[in-house]
């Protein structure tokens, strides 16, 4: 990847590289200089330092040193070969994949490279109405496969944090999950429930489609809703999570009430059994793959612990091994 960027930008100065990970990670604190790092023990972090203007081999002392058409290139390359997390500073004005792409103070001198964990593989899936990238990772191979989808309402997004947490697990003995972290990152970045288009997402798929207010002017007219669609139809999960927010419980309807019953006890959550919304992607999941099962998981209100995304993130894991 920093061979093409150095090929794109032969002018551009070389790529610093600041703290980086022991080769198997652990400890890396203070001894290790400066403050120490509780982030970079699991041996996947890098410190990346951005372009200056004048060239200099050095991290930029401010942001108005930070050549920002070369530092956004950068930061699009690291997202585009499958980073799953990319910490940059509140004054450089860099942007990205909202559920990749994170604002963190004391990071305007040099970007924060998170990798998947090993064994993870990424892909590009399609993109957002407004050209954001949208990526799929796979933890192990073959069947039972578990779908996970982050994010699909752009102001309920906790579920991508579990999401992103996945991807530093250990890869299944056996099966398979994918995760999407977000789905809508228009909406996200916006911090709306819509996409670009105004469009509820979630009112969009074919099957149960109706002529509402906010589900588009036809099934699958919108662009992000069909990218869900062609990657469901490639795979055919048995299993399709789909994480919302704020209700702090687990429904389902249908055949999918036993497995989301179980994954709500893995869980620790409460499982009410609700009919599915008109146009809703589990509906749509559930008529033309019915040997499959699609619930959805709402996540409490507000941020999202990275602890609690855990425990989620294990529920999936052994779910999958129940499957």
């Amino acid at each position: 990847m920093l061979g093409d960027y150095a090929a794109a930008h032969p002018k551009a100065p070389r790529v610093g590289i600041g703290d980086l990970s022991r080769p198997r990670g652990g400890d890396f604190g203070a001894r290790f200089g400066g403050l120490g790092h509780a982030s970079h023990q699991n041996g996947l972090d890098a410190d990346v330092y951005y372009p200056r203007r004048d060239r200099r081999e050095r991290p930029p002392k401010a942001p108005r040193q930070i050549d920002r058409r070369l530092a956004q290139d950068l930061l699009a390359r690291f997202v585009e070969v499958g980073g799953a997390k990319v910490f940059v500073g509140p004054s450089t004005g860099l942007k990205g994949p909202p559920a990749v792409v994170e604002e963190l103070v004391h990071h305007d001198n040099h970007m924060h490279v998170r990798l998947p964990g090993d064994g993870v593989r990424s892909a590009p899936v399609g993109e957002s109405t407004r050209g954001q990238p949208i990526r799929a990772f796979t933890l192990g191979s073959g069947r039972p496969r578990i779908l996970i989808v982050g994010c699909i309402h752009g102001n309920e997004c906790a579920g991508s944090v579990v999401a992103t947490r996945l991807l530093y697990a250990r890869p299944p003995a056996r099966g398979s999950v994918w995760v999407v972290q977000d789905l809508n990152p228009d909406g996200h970045a916006a911090k709306r429930r819509t996409n670009a288009r105004g469009v509820d997402l979630n009112r969009n798929f074919p099957g149960t489609w109706r002529p509402l207010a906010t589900a588009g002017p036809a099934p699958a007219s919108e662009q992000e809703t069909r990218v869900a669609m062609r990657l469901i139809r490639r795979l055919r999960p048995d299993v399709t999570i789909w994480f919302h927010q704020p209700q702090a419980l687990v429904s389902a309807s249908g055949p999918s009430a036993t497995i989301a019953r179980r994954f709500a006890a893995l869980a620790g959550m409460r499982f009410r059994r609700l009919p599915w919304p008109p146009g809703s992607a589990t509906a749509w999941q559930h008529q033309v793959f019915p040997g499959t099962r699609a619930f959805v998981v709402e996540l409490e209100p507000g941020e999202l612990e990275i602890r609690e995304a855990g425990r989620y993130a294990r529920a999936v894991l052994q779910l999958l091994r129940a499957t």
